[in-house]
């Protein structure tokens, strides 16, 4: 686990820090100062672009004042982006600062995105990925995890939870097992309704940022907007 370069953890943190240890999906704990940093977390962990996050990765030099973003993440095509994780009524606030960050960013071939607590409550993500997260750890019958497996791989459109459960005879538990485990995912917005389609990860076209960031529902940020 990287060290965060601003300690989050100590005896005199007058907010709540949490310590989230997504075994069998992140490869080390991250930290998170706040819910929604929790939530930005659990989110993005499950995308199946994301290979690392690290909180509070380092502290950027800008004209004038320094800046540390929350979170570094690395995706499976080797490379990463920054993220800020704000309250949606104070991103106007920070629009100079995070113009800046993002300049500096940009040069050295890294995107800037904002994320707010908006955002991550529009789509109701947060709410399935908590979902999803409880089966990571489970111990399922190896020849149902494989007969999935074997099924999804044959199939490069997907489908749905509720056919594959009737044609395999599998439960719904399962299914986000292998979804937690990155085995599949869903290829649009993360939903546990039974009529969500699933797909084999093999058959995503992108594994980069900005299928993280379609994941999350956000844009890099624009600094000149």
């Amino acid at each position: 686990m990287d060290t965060p370069v601003r300690r989050l953890i100590k005896p005199t943190t007058p907010r709540t820090v949490h310590l989230l240890n997504l075994r069998g999906v992140l490869p080390a704990p991250v930290q998170a100062e706040a819910t929604t940093e929790s939530a930005f977390v659990q989110v993005a962990a499950l995308c199946p672009a994301t290979r690392y996050i690290t909180s509070q990765p380092e502290t950027l030099q800008l004209p004038g004042q320094t800046y540390t973003p929350d979170y570094r993440v690395e995706t499976l095509d080797g490379r990463t982006s920054v993220w800020e994780v704000k309250l949606e009524a104070k991103v106007s606030k920070y629009r100079t600062l995070f113009n800046l960050a993002a300049q500096q960013l940009a040069e050295r071939g890294e995107r800037f995105f904002v994320i707010s607590e908006r955002t991550l409550r529009r789509r109701q993500q947060h709410e399935a990925v908590r979902l999803v997260l409880r089966y990571a750890k489970g111990h399922f019958d190896a020849a149902d995890v494989a007969r999935v497996t074997q099924c999804m791989q044959g199939l490069p459109a997907g489908a749905l939870i509720e056919d594959l459960m009737t044609r395999l005879g599998v439960t719904r538990e399962l299914l986000f097992h292998l979804v937690a485990t990155r085995v599949i995912s869903f290829p649009g917005r993360m939903s546990a309704a039974l009529n969500s389609r699933l797909i084999h990860t093999d058959y995503l076209e992108k594994k980069d940022a900005l299928h993280l960031a379609s994941w999350l529902g956000v844009s890099p940020w624009r600094a000149n907007a």
